[in-house]
């Protein structure tokens, strides 16, 4: 049996073994998840390709999960894309992208060797080579009989092949371009450029972006796309080497700039986070049905535990979001509709807290909430998934422009939110999106977003609003909370 099909009927035959798995955000049947892969819209369905280990809830033997959905809601799983089956990619299929062309959708990604997976680092035995995969019906798909088409051999002497992954394939005025990280000589991410005719031969082009040598990062899964008239470039952050663990923190950044495809130069002017959690990482966009720009990530925290082993699954997505550019800064807003997936609804309009005072609503397993809070000074909490003894706390501090997220489940730190609001805002508008292990925070129609997760068993579900401190004058707070019957 190949190992194609042996995961497939692996799937079959273990899903109904996973439990607990979220209700509107995207998850394997079973199994681990981890990065993105792929997404893109092709013959009238959004496609999601992951990165996939069936057999088990850690991370390991990389595939290519699969998964298409019209709404983001509403999920219909096909057969595992892609195994680790050949000799260029037999420790791992792992990350990149799809492209659609003559009507076929291609694949291209990482094929990973390591003889000494699991165990001990050895970089003169590791490589990452890029590789193509293609198919008419966008279901089932063969791998290109020459693969690698980028190796070694295309890759400048400068540049380290045992970190040189995660192409983001695109065209522009017909020819394709991608964007990969790689290491360099002096052990610190770049994000470089190749070009192609037709997909299947590729030169080196450029170095588009360098992290700087004290930053000691490498830069993962990058992406490149033009909205607004502006070129967006997105990578996600890891420390370049193990001694830097901690001091860096895994997170996922924008450059807003402009790109010369000929040339091969990026020009950045503005720089700024994706989000602002630690939950977020490795998203890749796409460009939607009416020409929008879609963005989707990998929610997990980084070294925590793992779920529950019976839950039979680990990992999840995010919500989908729209991306556009205001004032030189990446807007974020939810893509799902809420009027018509969150059923039933609780209104407090105006509602005045004085001193210490608060009011609980009785929560659902999932739902989403909305608070605005006047621009004036004083403390207002929100606490979420509250039960008798735990609950996540989200503490807006007016008067010093701020926001801080702590929580008793997950075993995570402190996340907190500077800058929270301009000046010229009345309100300060919280959206909340509550899911069976994660909260989504978008802040002011999407200028910050926080993300969250735990996988914690039993959490609470009330929900509590109320002043903390002193206050000058009674707070007037609106809030809607939306759940599903």
């Amino acid at each position: 049996m190949n190992r194609l099909q042996k995961a497939n009927d692996y799937i079959q035959q273990n899903k109904h073994k996973a439990s607990n798995r979220p209700i509107y955000h995207f998850s394997p049947e079973i199994g681990w998840m981890n990065d993105p892969n792929g997404f893109t819209y092709y013959q009238g369905k959004y496609h999601l390709f992951y990165q996939y280990n069936p057999y088990d809830i850690v991370w390991s033997d990389m595939h290519w999960g699969h998964a298409t959905t019209e709404d983001f809601v509403n999920w219909e799983h096909l057969p595992v894309a892609m195994a680790n089956d050949k000799a260029y990619d037999a420790n791992g299929c792992f990350s990149g992208s799809a492209i659609e062309k003559d009507g076929k959708l291609y694949l291209m990604y990482t094929g990973h060797i390591d003889p000494n997976m699991g165990y001990d680092r050895d970089e003169p035995e590791i490589a990452e080579r890029q590789c193509i995969a293609f198919s008419e019906d966008g279901v089932n798909f063969e791998k290109y009989k020459l693969n690698p088409v980028i190796s070694e051999k295309q890759l400048p002497e400068d540049y380290l092949i045992c970190d040189f992954r995660d192409p983001k394939v695109m065209e522009v005025d017909g020819v394709y371009y991608c964007v990969l990280s790689v290491r360099n000589a002096q052990r610190r991410g770049e994000n470089i450029m190749f070009k192609s005719k037709d997909l299947l031969e590729w030169t080196f082009h450029s170095s588009i972006y360098q992290s700087k040598f004290e930053e000691n990062t490498l830069l993962e899964c990058p992406d490149l796309f033009r909205i607004d008239g502006k070129d967006v470039l997105l990578f996600s952050e890891m420390p370049c080497d193990p001694e830097f663990a901690e001091e860096i923190q895994n997170k996922t950044a924008y450059v807003i700039g402009q790109m010369d495809f000929e040339r091969g130069t990026f020009t950045s002017e503005n720089k700024g986070l994706l989000d602002y959690g630690q939950t977020f990482y490795a998203p890749q966009s796409t460009e939607g049905k009416d020409g929008e720009r879609l963005l989707i990530g990998w929610m997990h925290r980084w070294h925590e535990t793992t779920p529950p082993k019976e839950y039979g699954f680990n990992g999840m997505m995010s919500l989908p979001r729209k991306l556009s550019i205001k004032d030189g800064q990446l807007i974020q807003r939810p893509l799902i509709d809420q009027e018509s997936y969150f059923s039933s609804e609780v209104t407090y309009d105006n509602v005045q807290f004085g001193e210490g005072e608060e009011v609980t609503i009785a929560g659902k397993s999932t739902g989403y909430l909305k608070v605005k809070v006047p621009n004036t000074s004083g403390k207002f909490e929100i606490i979420l998934n509250k039960n008798e003894t735990k609950s996540t706390t989200v503490q807006v501090d007016v008067e010093n422009n701020s926001l801080s997220i702590s929580s008793d489940y997950g075993n995570q730190g402190l996340i907190k939110v500077e800058e929270l609001s301009t000046s010229s805002q009345v309100n300060i508008l919280l959206e909340f999106f509550l899911d069976l292990h994660s909260v989504e925070l978008f802040i002011n129609s999407g200028e910050k977003v926080v993300s969250f997760t735990a996988y914690d068993q039993e959490k609470g579900k009330d929900i509590v609003l109320g002043t903390r401190g002193q206050v000058s004058r009674p707070v007037s707070c609106s809030v809607v909370y939306k759940y599903r019957d």
